[in-house]
């Protein structure tokens, strides 16, 4: 092996590759769940999910709790409601916006989705005993933080 400088970004050793490459690979692999017996894409299963924790959502504050770009949350809320599974209502007092909620088509395709999905985080994190997940969220939370403060700065 060759001697690094410092300074080198060694692509195997940095933390912001190893974690975004993990976490496509986790969501991609959890995405068969949904995808091949639903026919619902990733962007589309985040707002589905979203929704079902949150009752109704604001369609511009969408993208900010689902972590998706505007034009991703865009096409996603269109093939949710074009198969019937998301109401979309004008905001009566600004026309311009809207609110996004899970119809009871939506909400039973949530349903038969969530419990295959908590089977699979369930069998993803069997490795980890007790403490060493505990440690993983903590750490999780921590680098959230981080990154937080680092961006308003």
């Amino acid at each position: 092996m060759t001697e690094h400088s410092p300074r080198e970004v060694m692509l195997n050793l940095f933390v912001p590759y190893r974690m975004v490459n993990l976490a496509s690979t986790i969501s991609n692999a959890c995405s068969k769940i949904y995808k091949d017996d639903f026919d619902i894409t990733i962007p589309e299963w985040r707002i589905l999910a979203r929704l079902a924790e949150h009752e109704r959502l604001n369609a511009k504050n969408i993208g900010s709790v689902t972590f998706m770009d505007k034009s991703k949350v865009s096409r996603a809320v269109k093939l949710l409601e074009d198969k019937g599974f998301l109401l979309k209502e004008k905001d009566d007092k600004d026309n311009r916006a809207s609110y996004l909620s899970l119809t009871e088509e939506g909400r039973a395709i949530y349903q038969k989705i969530a419990p295959r999905a908590l089977d699979w985080e369930k069998q993803l994190i069997s490795v980890l005993d007790s403490s060493e997940y505990r440690d993983l969220m903590r750490i999780i939370e921590k680098l959230d933080s981080q990154v937080a403060i680092m961006s308003k700065e």
